[in-house]
């Protein structure tokens, strides 16, 4: 037999195991509702640690975007800097980097007066020739000069903008004029540009910007017996033109630039 005391400790002790059982109820048992509640919570455990690793995932590849993004900007940054002017400031300071800065101030405002001279030069030494001569190559070319220009001569390797308008056997193939877009190209190179052949080339010979030459050239030392279609490029979609077999043909020329081809 318990005494009094020896039982009230072990109801206490029976208790506190049944409050530990349960933290809802003060029942021997876990109840229904702490198991619905340990079964909630584990479930929430298994998707916050299957969660986690899509999250971290996520997180890096935040992250990895910061730091290239990051790159991209410094980069960015360093390459629209001058490293010219960096490395002489960083040598001999602040003087350095500004005698840098100025003289690329000097050769942009030299170019600019340069090409200014070049277009006054032209302007000032164009002139219309009245009653010009007819001059005829070797070759059979035949040229008159109308206007002659006063400007740069057209070169082998020059880059040349003309504007000029052909005919074949009477028929206009080709107008730079009404479509507005001179032809851009590089003396001498093949192969040739537009409608242009190795007897354009020849009547091409000698003039100047700002210059105007009426050209005839034989079928010969134009397209032959093949003929020629001239089709739409990319920059020109609207260029559409035939010349028709064993044709003369017949351009008006204005050089409206010559200058050195870019590096």
């Amino acid at each position: 037999m318990l005494s009094v005391s020896t039982h009230t400790r072990v109801q206490l002790s029976r208790q506190q195991r049944d409050r530990k059982r349960c933290t809802f109820h003060s029942c021997r048992s876990v109840c229904t509702r702490d198991r619905r509640r340990l079964q909630v919570a584990k479930a929430q455990t298994e998707e916050q640690s299957t969660s986690r690793p899509e999250e971290n995932l996520s997180d890096l590849a935040d992250d990895a975007r910061e730091i290239i993004d990051g790159k991209r900007k410094r980069r960015r940054k360093s390459d629209s800097s001058d490293f010219i002017t960096s490395s002489l400031t960083r040598r001999f300071g602040l003087a350095g980097g500004l005698a840098w800065f100025g003289f690329l101030t000097f050769g942009v405002v030299s170019e600019q007066l340069k090409t200014r001279r070049e277009v006054q030069e032209e302007k000032s030494g164009t002139k219309d020739v009245q009653d010009a001569k007819e001059v005829k190559l070797p070759s059979g070319v035949r040229f008159t000069d109308l206007k002659i220009g006063g400007g740069t001569p057209v070169q082998k390797g020059f880059l040349v903008v003309l504007d000029y308008r052909g005919l074949a056997s009477g028929q206009v193939f080709e107008d730079t004029k009404v479509r507005g877009k001179p032809i851009v190209f590089l003396s001498g190179s093949r192969p040739f540009t537009g409608g242009l052949c190795l007897g354009a080339e020849e009547g091409l010979a000698g003039m100047r910007a700002g210059g105007r030459r009426k050209v005839t050239v034989p079928a010969s030392r134009a397209f032959g017996e093949a003929g020629a279609v001239l089709r739409p490029t990319e920059h020109v979609p609207e260029k559409r033109g035939s010349i028709p077999k064993a044709a003369d043909l017949t351009y008006e020329f204005d050089v409206v630039r010559v200058s050195i081809a870019p590096s």
